[in-house]
């Protein structure tokens, strides 16, 4: 009989690929509708009605692939795991630019005159500081430090600082954010799997609630950890660590 982890998992890749076939032909079929729309002359409300299908499809399948990534990090066995020389900043920026292109959030409107509008990582990273690790797990966790970076921060001008240092025999990656900051009492809940923080301004957060617990599981899978300092109203510092 199999362990209750080992069923969770079981039960996570099944759901993930019985989802993914359907949400292949929604999203297949709702843009190449939406590619006909001139030629078909839609009305507004057909336009906006496929428009939002496909967007809420395209989301969807986002929230799959969420899932099996966090299912192939958690059966990961760190006797085994493949590891490689990678090159620190390079991976981030690679991140930072997929992140940025993937930000579809709220902005507040109307625009302040002289006030910047977008989202912006400043990368304080040597060229030359490697660290033997998984890549694509690394991505991983990079890239969700990112998003949540990103995600709990309703400014017009979203800056997000990365810094990478080297103390000793650790190298450190810490993702410093100026966004609502996280409460106290949710602190030491938010490496859970599936715990999500409400958010004051949008009243509800999309997402799983696994992507801190993921990114912890690949810092332990690397001999590694993560910890976060944070202040309500001024920001978060998400911070991995890894032994060289």
């Amino acid at each position: 009989m199999m362990d209750n982890e080992a069923l969770s998992a079981k039960a996570i890749s099944l759901i993930s690929h019985k989802l993914r076939t359907p949400l292949s032909i929604i999203n297949g079929y709702s843009e190449a509708v939406l590619s006909q729309a001139e030629k078909e002359n839609f009305s507004p409300f057909t336009s906006k009605a496929l428009e939002e299908i496909h967007k809420q499809g395209s989301r969807m399948s986002s929230l799959v692939d969420k899932l099996m990534a966090f299912n192939q990090v958690i059966t990961a066995d760190a006797q085994h795991l493949e590891k490689q020389p990678v090159v620190l900043k390079e991976l981030i920026k690679e991140c930072a630019s997929k992140v940025i292109a993937q930000d579809d959030g709220p902005l507040p409107t109307p625009q302040a005159k002289g006030v910047k509008r977008g989202t912006f990582v400043e990368i304080d990273c040597s060229t030359q500081l490697t660290l033997s690790a998984n890549a694509q797990m690394l991505r991983l966790a990079v890239a969700e430090l990112l998003e949540n970076a990103i995600k709990f921060n309703n400014k017009m001008e979203k800056v997000i600082k990365v810094q990478v240092a080297h103390h000793g025999d650790r190298i450190s990656i810490s993702v410093r954010d100026y966004g609502v900051g996280i409460r106290p009492q949710d602190v030491a809940q938010i490496f859970e799997p599936f715990y999500q923080v409400d958010d004051y301004f949008t009243g509800q957060v999309s997402g799983w609630g696994l992507g801190l617990s993921m990114v912890q599981r690949i810092a332990n899978l690397h001999n590694g950890s993560v910890s976060v300092v944070s202040d309500r109203g001024l920001g978060s510092i998400f911070t991995l660590s890894f032994p060289l």
